[in-house]
This record gives C-alpha cells, sequence and structure tokens, in this order.
C-alpha cells in the first residue's frame, strides 16, 4: 500500500531508507577498482574506495516504490544529480519532502518529492526530484 495519497499536503517528510554500504558490496571478480582498492582509488584523486553511484541512487528509488507503490513503477519520473561520491563503507539516508501536487490525465495526480541522499557525516552526496501518480479519489 503506497504511503502517498491525494490527501497528503505538502511539506509532508517522506520515511526515510537507509543503508550502510560495504567494500564487499562492490567487488567483482577480484578486480581491483575505486570501488575496492585504495591504491586505485587515491590514483584517481579519492581519499579513498567509493560506493558505486547507481547503488546508492538506488535508496531514492526503493523510497519511492514505498512511497508511490504502482504509481512509481507506471508514471514515475526522476531528475537527479550526484553532486558527492560515498565512501564503500558510509552510512546513507534517502530523504525526501513532498513539494507539489498537480493533477494528471486520467484521474490521476502528481505528487513531486524534493530527494536526497545524505551520509553519516552531514554531506548532501545526491539531490534532485522525483514524482509519481496517485489516484484522486
Amino acid at each position: 500500500m503506497a504511503v502517498l495519497n491525494a490527501t497528503t499536503p505538502i511539506g509532508y517528510e517522506l520515511p526515510p531508507i537507509a543503508r550502510r554500504f560495504s567494500v564487499d558490496m562492490f567487488a567483482a571478480g577480484g578486480a581491483r577498482t575505486i570501488h575496492t582498492d585504495v591504491a586505485a582509488a587515491r590514483a584517481e584523486g579519492l581519499p579513498g574506495p567509493i560506493a558505486v553511484a547507481p547503488d546508492v541512487a538506488s535508496l531514492i528509488f526503493r523510497m519511492m516504490r514505498l512511497c508511490f507503490d504502482e504509481g512509481w513503477i507506471v508514471g514515475g519520473k526522476s531528475s537527479i544529480t550526484f553532486r558527492r561520491p560515498v565512501g564503500v563503507d558510509d552510512f546513507c539516508v534517502a530523504n525526501g519532502t513532498v513539494v507539489a501536487k498537480e493533477p494528471e490525465h486520467g484521474g490521476k495526480l502528481r505528487i513531486t518529492c524534493d530527494v536526497w541522499i545524505e551520509t553519516e557525516h552531514g554531506v548532501k552526496a545526491i539531490v534532485g526530484t522525483c514524482s509519481g501518480l496517485v489516484d484522486t479519489a
């Protein structure tokens, strides 16, 4: 059952989705990459190995699926920007807030949310907007 519906107010805070990443999640057949190896990451100017960006962004998409249910699968839209890398061992939280509601064809209402991924260090690594559809009634 979707968390959001036609009566959800502007300003509503979405239920957060959190996860701690680990270097083991990004190991690919023992390859030494910026995602698994300190030396490889430092050679690219990074302080250490970084998480794979789509895996980090998936926290936002899990939150959208929870909030919109089928209205995310059929009609979901996203526009996100990757601002900062996330360390492979960082704890991250996807957050969001309802910012707009607009009627859409077929008796649906589009709810737009500001979304972001924040690390345990207070860094907003990903920011953007996502929207999905809910029934008007």
